[in-house]
């Protein structure tokens, strides 16, 4: 957790978007300075941490690729479900938000947030990027409401604001101007690399709010 995924989440707290209860993943080998249990719990709403391995801040241990397992340790539901920088470094991540998703109340939200441009951080390993559309066609399979208001390059702005033929577009870095742009483009179309400069930020994030209906909870 850096510190513009704690603005988002506070963001999403002082809009009412986050309910309580709250199930926050893999808190155990984060420590309470790299989870949301302070700003959560400052809002006045319950908070429950859960992980793989018993560690600070986890209530409840659970394997989230493990949809048994997850049943059986979660009797209530959730109003909300925090995946903060957790599903890129599971080899499954599809079925943990399945399982995720089981586990939340009709019309609670999962709110989650994934690098799509970041640096390799083994925690203890590292197996992916999240692109946008990952979210969109998830959602589209899963019959799941994508809200398209906090879909955003965490820290940027929406990922809908600057779209190129209807493809998505990295942001560049805070500050970058025009000639540096057009520059940074222009050397990586000549000599078809991303190395020599940087065109786009080198750490970005995607953050989705997710919704479950009332009709996926037959």
């Amino acid at each position: 957790m850096v510190g513009r995924d704690f603005e988002y989440i506070q963001k999403l707290l002082d809009l009412g978007v986050i309910r309580s209860p709250v199930l926050d993943l893999g808190v155990g080998g984060a420590g309470e300075a790299h989870n949301c249990k302070k700003l959560v719990e400052n809002a006045k709403l319950s908070y429950f941490g859960t992980d793989i391995c018993d560690g600070n801040d986890v209530d409840i241990i659970a394997n989230f690729e493990d949809s048994t397992d997850v049943k059986n340790k979660f009797k209530e539901k959730f109003g909300s479900i925090l995946i903060l920088n957790v599903l890129e470094h599971t080899f499954d991540p599809i079925r943990i938000l399945d399982n995720a998703f089981t586990i939340l109340k009709p019309g609670g939200v999962c709110v989650i947030i994934t690098p799509t441009v970041w640096p390799l951080h083994d925690f203890p390993i590292d197996c992916f990027r999240v692109n946008p559309n990952f979210y969109e066609e998830y959602c589209k399979r899963r019959s799941l409401v994508l809200m398209e208001d906090y879909f955003e390059y965490v820290g940027f702005h929406n990922v809908r604001s600057n779209m190129d033929n209807n493809s998505y577009v990295l942001p560049q870095p805070a500050g970058q101007d025009m000639k540096y742009s057009v520059y940074s483009k222009a050397i990586h179309k000549l000599f078809n690399t991303y190395g020599r400069s940087m065109s786009c930020a080198s750490h970005i994030a995607v953050g989705a709010v997710i919704r479950l209906g009332d009709e996926n909870c037959a």
